[in-house]
């Protein structure tokens, strides 16, 4: 733009030359008199008039010019003539260039103008019925064929809405036909989700949601989660008083992932990566975006490559950052949720709250379980699912032989079946045509828990070797068997209730039942399933002074905690480093639980406080 300003003012100025050479000088006598006159067909160069009365030059104040236009007009009398010399522009600056005459358009007669408007010939068509409906995607199209493939044609619909649809209602949406099977990169703090598809209908009392949705920890103690589904999802409150009001929720969706907490032994040294393993020790995962927890020594780490990890969902590998340096002496607690593709998993969850001046009740119930007629990834046959129906939860005989003939093919690895020193039906790797007829899956069980370990690798795989028994004991960490996943069913229903006794204390309490059975193609084994829990505590406020103004409180808490010995959480609800703290990590005990806390906190308006705490927890064998 400065460019082009400095152009059109050198054109200017080469035009002003070349008109100043055939003399754009004025010279005029004029008779005095106080009339406006015009001296000009062009316009004046400012700096260049001059008025003469006589032979005495007028100051600036006794005329009156306007350069553009060029007109002038006498404003103090003059004896005698005036004489007035100026030099002029090469054009009229405010003459007006025009193609048409515009004052056709503004007659007197209203309504002759509209017949110089020009009417559009397409109409646009809002299909949402409201023009305060923010609409943003695309459609495509597209078709592919070739000497090796038919015509087929593709389609991709990605849409997003946003806005009003009535007076009281909005609606918010994410719509693609898009099967996105990636998971978005974890080395940063946020996460770009790509796979939220969703409609929203909401407004200030109730929300609807029909498709992905986060489902997070409800009013209460005992239950935790932080699940990702997707289904339908609704919830509603309502105000009964000018201090009372009611939240209900609800919702049914396909759950998905499963829920894992893994306790990492850190190497000297190794920032990672760390991999990370299923419930069922399933070694390949996906872990689902956003729903880890990392901590170290009890504190929670941010993710991110200029914070504390970074985490590849897609191979469930964490990264640690220099921030943290990883000895064998840290903590390392993972705590996330992975695909699950072995069971169809259906969720259902709802809660209600009231709260009031004086009175907060509350209700939640949770239910998780898999379709058993419903596998994705595992075909069972009509011979495992009775094997499963005769194990009750015992799982590790949840096995099927994974050695299978096939013959010799040359683009496998394959076994022979031989004795060795009183051992039937010993696999042995061989690549003889005439003897390598098996092929075997191996599992790993852990050490000293099967007869085979890995040996080497070749250009097709892993080959494996069998190792002879000592007195009795496995030596090898593989198994030639399949682990057949057992569908699972979790439920958990808790209610509470926070009660103000008086000004200065509050009763709270709340009593959770949880159901969970590792294997619902069995009937066995079912009287662990059912457990039970409470938490009650009694919270005091007391001034310690003689009015409500004196600057000490002291803030006391008693609370007792009780855990049947079968009782369940749908995910961990205490403290990360709550074992430790006891000393029961990794340590096996089972039995019910007891906890409990006494603790009184002095607390200063200015300098802070003091707080002591006595705690005991014991967990029993019976």
């Amino acid at each position: 733009m400065r460019n082009y300003f400095y152009l059109c003012m050198l054109i200017f100025g080469l035009s002003f030359l070349s008109f100043a050479q055939e003399s754009n000088f004025r010279e005029y006598t004029l008779k005095a008199t106080k009339e406006r006159v015009s001296l000009d067909t062009l316009s004046i160069y400012p700096n260049s008039f001059s008025v003469f009365c006589g032979d005495q030059k007028l100051d600036r104040s006794a005329y009156e010019l306007h350069f553009s236009s060029a007109e002038f007009q006498l404003l103090e009398a003059c004896s005698d003539s005036i004489r007035i010399q100026y030099r002029v522009l090469p054009m009229k600056l405010n003459q007006v260039y025009k193609s048409r005459d515009t004052s056709l358009l503004y007659v007197e007669n209203k309504g002759d103008r509209d017949r110089f408007l020009l009417p559009a010939n397409e109409t646009y068509t809002d299909i949402f019925g409201s023009s305060t409906l923010k609409k943003n995607g695309s459609i495509s199209r597209g078709v592919s064929f070739g000497n090796n493939q038919d015509l087929s044609v593709n389609s991709t619909l990605n849409l997003e809405l946003s806005g009003d649809i009535s007076p009281n209602l909005k609606l918010l949406a994410s719509v693609s036909d898009d099967n996105l099977p990636i998971q978005p990169d974890g080395n940063t703090n946020k996460l770009q989700e790509f796979d939220q598809v969703f409609i929203q209908l909401y407004n200030e009392k109730f929300k609807l949601i029909a498709g992905d949705f986060w489902l997070k920890k409800p009013t209460g103690y005992f239950m935790t989660y932080n699940k990702r589904a997707q289904g339908l999802y609704g919830d509603y409150s309502w105000k009964t008083g000018e201090k009372s009001e009611w939240k209900v929720q609800g919702s049914g969706a396909m759950s998905k992932g499963k829920f894992a907490r893994q306790i990492i032994q850190g190497v000297e040294g190794n920032q990672g990566p760390y991999r990370l393993k299923g419930v069922e020790s399933e070694p390949f995962i996906i872990v689902l975006s956003g729903t880890e927890s990392v901590f170290i020594d009890g504190r929670l780490l941010q993710r991110g490559q200029e914070f504390d990890y970074v985490i590849n969902y897609n191979t469930a590998e964490v990264i640690f950052t220099s921030r943290n340096l990883i000895t064998k002496d840290v903590r390392i607690v993972i705590e996330f949720q992975y695909t699950d593709q072995n069971y169809a998993r259906f969720l259902m969850q709802g809660n209600a709250t009231y709260s009031s001046e004086k009175l907060n009740f509350w209700i939640n119930a949770y239910s998780e379980q898999d379709a058993k007629n419903q596998t994705i990834q595992q075909d069972l046959t009509l011979s495992q699912k009775k094997l499963l129906a005769e194990i009750g939860d015992s799982l590790e005989l949840a096995r099927t032989n994974s050695i299978d003939s096939i013959g010799f093919l040359d683009n496998q690895n394959l076994y022979k079946l031989v004795t060795i020193s009183g051992f039937d039906s010993v696999l042995v790797y061989s690549v003889d045509p005439d003897s390598a007829y098996y092929r075997a899956v191996f599992t790993e069980v852990g050490p000293n828990q099967g007869d085979y370990v890995l040996s080497s690798y070749n250009a097709l795989g892993k080959v494996y070797q069998w190792v002879q028994p000592i007195l009795g004991v496995p030596q090898g960490n593989f198994i030639p068997a399949r682990i057949i996943i057992t569908p699972k069913l979790k439920q958990m229903v808790s209610a509470g209730i926070s009660y103000q006794i008086r000004k200065n204390l509050v009763l709270e309490s709340e009593l959770a039942y949880t159901k969970q059975d590792l294997n619902t193609f069995s009937r066995l084994d079912a009287q662990d399933d059912n457990g039970y829990s409470n938490r009650t505590r009694l919270l005091g406020t007391i001034p310690l002074g003689k009015d409500s103004l004196s600057p000490w409180i002291l803030k006391t808490r008693t609370e007792f905690e009780v855990l049947h010995r079968n009782f369940s959480p749908i995910q961990q609800y205490r403290a990360v480093e709550f074992d430790r703290d006891w000393n029961t990590r990794n340590k096996g005990y089972v039995g019910n639980q007891l906890a409990t806390t006494l603790e009184g906190n002095f607390v200063h308006k200015k300098y802070g406080n003091l707080a002591l705490e006595a705690a005991q927890f014991s967990v029993g064998t019976d």
